[in-house]
């Protein structure tokens, strides 16, 4: 299994912006609905990776108060920076130099507000004295968009543990939270604790909240390769048809893609939450989606969530599989679709090339899926190329992974040289050797 590696330190004007290893963020969210204001206290425990530099960091809030150390910082001296990737994939640089591999703890004051980044939505508040509810409605398609929305973060190839406080106040409204992690209701209705796994990456934690009166749920216990496995399921209202159908339907995906892939690296639980909007997410065994496409983001928890991608950059390789095996969302052709590929057809570029890129590109999708089904030419049929993508799962569950092992690892199950293709339908390459 290879490491989850840093991108590289960057040289800004004056200053050498440094990564940093971040083990745990601790915070407590107070969400007022009389006053409609969410004030969140947040501590970050991190360790500089790298040379010595002012660590950098993201989240996309409007900071208040910061200290390092215990030491107070103006907010300013944690602005943003475009790293070389792009202004929407900028991140914040903490204006204090530290020495290589020191550890750190900076603390954060703020309100939540809409995010500040393509297509975030805010949380939204019923009338005064009523209600709130509050989606982290994570996506890959634009940087920023994970963690770093609601809580200080890192990049997605860093494990960290998350300890959450929940607190809804000003309101006689009792509420329901939704989450991957483990939870207790210390307040019924009020107030929660939240513990995200030290394994989970700033792209892996699910949390919704809304009014219990807007929530219906269900939950039955199955058995998904010989094991007794949770499926917890949650509409809010208007969404889809009933919860029984959707229920056994998540539950014959498990079991199916299980069977084909391996067993899943989630434990005993699984969590859906599903809207009546076109929409899709996935999480570490868990989903927020609509009804189309609950299968594509159930696999996912074998290929996106099961193994991760090690940077951003290779995050279509998991859109590209969910594609070509599920034809559920963006798909162009059937379900694992065999179609010879050559070397004439329009490039695209998958892979993101700069190591501070933070999206995946839209074309993951279609253009992924076809160069799948090209590859399944290669490797003799769709059973060869499912073969190969559950000896994949099986080196990496659990675990990081980038496109270059992917090359490696199909090239054998293809056996042939796959450089050109790679050149051309992955990093964009107009001409061999370009």
């Amino acid at each position: 299994m290879t490491p989850s590696l840093p991108p590289p330190p960057v040289q800004l004007e004056g200053r050498l912006a440094v990564p940093v290893d971040i083990h745990q963020v601790t915070a407590s969210v107070r969400l007022d609905v009389a006053s409609q204001t969410a004030e969140v206290s947040a501590t970050v425990e991190l360790t500089v990776d790298g040379p010595t530099g002012c660590p950098v960091f993201d989240l996309r809030q409007h900071i208040d108060a910061a200290m390092l150390d215990g030491r107070p910082l103006p907010p300013e001296a944690l602005g943003y920076e475009d790293m070389g990737a792009g202004h929407d994939a900028r991140m914040r640089v903490v204006d204090v130099a530290c020495e290589g591999g020191s550890t750190h703890v900076l603390s954060l004051r703020y309100r939540l507000g809409t995010p500040e980044a393509t297509g975030a939505v805010p949380i939204v508040w019923s009338p005064p004295g009523d209600g709130v509810s509050w989606d982290l409605f994570m996506a890959d398609l634009e940087p920023g968009r994970y963690l770093e929305m609601w809580l200080p973060a890192n990049l997605c190839h860093d494990q960290l543990s998350v300890h959450l406080e929940v607190e809804v106040a000003g309101t006689a409204r009792p509420h329901v939270l939704l989450v991957n992690g483990t939870a207790v209701e210390h307040t019924p209705g009020y107030g929660w604790s939240v513990r995200y796994p030290a394994t989970f990456t700033s792209l892996s934690p699910l949390l919704v909240l809304a009014p219990s009166d807007q929530v219906r749920a269900q939950q039955t216990v199955v058995q998904v390769g010989g094991k007794e496995t949770r499926v917890r399921v949650a509409r809010v209202d208007g969404a889809g048809t009933g919860l029984h159908d959707i229920t056994v339907d998540i539950a014959a995906w498990l079991s199916y893609f299980t069977e084909r892939y391996g067993a899943w690296a989630h434990g005993d639980d699984f969590l859906a939450v599903i809207w009546d909007l076109p929409r899709g997410m996935e999480y570490d065994g868990a989903t927020t989606t609509c009804e189309p496409a609950i299968e594509h983001e159930v696999f996912h928890s074998w290929f996106g969530r099961g193994v991760k991608p090690a940077c951003a950059a290779d995050g279509w390789v998991d859109e590209a599989m969910a594609t070509w095996a599920t034809a559920s969302r963006r798909a162009t052709s059937a379900r694992f679709a065999v179609e010879e590929l050559g070397l004439d057809e329009p490039p695209s570029l998958l892979y993101p090339a700069h190591p501070w890129s933070r999206h995946t590109p839209r074309e993951a999708y279609a253009a992924g899926g076809r160069l799948l089904s090209g590859l399944a030419h290669m490797a003799g049929g769709a059973a060869q190329l499912r073969s190969a993508l559950a000896a994949w799962h099986k080196a990496h569950s659990g675990g990081p992974a980038s496109t270059g092992q992917l090359a490696a690892h199909l090239e054998s199950w293809c056996g042939r040289d796959l450089t050109p293709w790679w050149d051309r339908y992955v990093h964009g390459a107009t001409e061999a050797g370009s």
